[in-house]
């Protein structure tokens, strides 16, 4: 990530996980949302996003459809927050 300095992180995770801390920087937009699909397709296909959850599940069903949507650099974090965590990242309360 420090190795990418124009890389939009975002926390897809719902309101209350959000609570519990997330990654510096980090945007945070609900997946469950009705409103989360409209708003990511409307964002610049040609930035680099790199999306979380919890655990790495919810990500792994919406990066596929980001890339088919023209997303060409959508990510997901290995493992989610709880990855992150377990390295011993920082997490922002």
């Amino acid at each position: 990530m420090a190795k990418q300095p124009d890389l939009a992180i975002i926390d897809v995770r719902t309101e209350a996980e959000v609570r519990t801390g997330r990654i510096p920087n980090a945007e945070w937009m609900d997946i469950s949302d009705r409103k989360f699909l409209p708003k990511f397709l409307s964002f610049p296909k040609d930035k680099t996003y790199c999306l979380y959850c919890a655990s790495g599940g919810r990500t792994m069903m919406i990066v596929p459809f980001l890339e088919l949507n023209g997303f060409s650099r959508v990510y997901e974090l290995d493992g989610g927050i709880m990855q992150w965590i377990s390295e011993g990242n920082p997490i922002q309360k």
